[in-house]
């Protein structure tokens, strides 16, 4: 019942009723961390918090991650799997104003020796709870699209809402990401949605160097009963780095069950743009 509660303090607290929803809403997000966790898309294992580019500002990303080691078993006929494969994305974003952020994902994997195109995903971010603006906690959304081949997913034709929701307390940073995702191609559009957590505790610990632990989890269809070992669990150890020459965060994530890759190592470079 959590990301419903999440959504309905969200439309809340944008109709002028928002100081009597912080406290609880910061308190469900404290209570939540030992259990934060996500089904992330292998072209972008991120937990999203409180960035967002102003009215007119562009930006670039390059997100990559590679799976060393991993579960070779495909889970449908022709699947490509993240074992002994490199993903490298690059994400485009652009800030419309008003709390709003238009991105779009190009998607692409190292497999058996040749750079492969895997789809597109695009994206739009409304955060219209923001720190800065005086309130205790910040908060949003993350609707997306996508189109991608065959080999990466079984259904060509996906979307995605993304609830963010955290908090800074002094030099600790506190998110987390309740997922929906929907497969809109037949015959896997059945209107049920696969339900994801991901979550971000981090500190600073330096000027500009931040240091945390990120945990994914993949529950899968919200319909469907749920066995801990057949769903992926996933934990990062972070480091997030925000000053110059090139901004970036990497880490190294090992997975807990038998439906989960044993090894991942991730990073997100911040390219500067004129």
């Amino acid at each position: 019942m959590f990301p419903f509660s999440v959504l309905s303090r969200l439309c809340a607290a944008w109709g002028n009723v928002r100081a009597g929803l912080r406290q609880g809403i910061v308190a469900g997000v404290i209570a939540l961390v030992p259990l934060v966790c996500h089904a992330a898309l292998q072209d972008e294992i991120q937990v999203y918090d409180d960035e967002i580019n102003e009215r007119g500002e562009y930006s670039l990303e390059v997100h990559f991650n590679t799976t060393p080691n991993g579960i070779k078993t495909p889970s449908y006929p022709g699947e490509v799997m993240n074992a002994g494969n490199t993903r490298l994305t690059p994400e485009f974003a652009y800030g419309l104003g008003h709390g709003l952020e238009a991105g779009l994902y190009l998607n692409t994997v190292f497999n058996n020796g040749n750079w492969d195109y895997a789809g597109y995903k695009a994206r739009l971010k409304w955060l219209p709870i923001l720190e800065k603006d005086g309130h205790d906690f910040f908060a949003g959304v993350n609707f997306e699209i996508g189109n991608a081949l065959y080999p990466y997913n079984q259904s060509r034709y996906g979307a995605e809402a993304r609830f963010i929701i955290g908090k800074h307390i002094d030099k600790w940073l506190i998110s987390v990401n309740p997922i929906f995702g929907f497969d809109l191609s037949q015959p896997y559009a059945d209107g049920t949605p696969a339900f994801s957590l991901a979550g971000r505790l981090s500190r600073e610990v330096a000027t500009d160097l931040a240091l945390g632990v990120e945990y994914y989890s993949d529950t899968g269809k919200v319909n469907q009963p749920i066995n801990f070992q057949t769903t992926g669990q996933m934990g990062f150890l972070m480091m997030y780095w925000d000053g110059k020459p090139l901004a970036f965060q990497a880490g190294i994530g090992k997975g807990f069950t038998d439906a989960t890759d044993s090894l991942t190592i991730k990073a997100i470079f911040s390219i500067p743009l004129p």
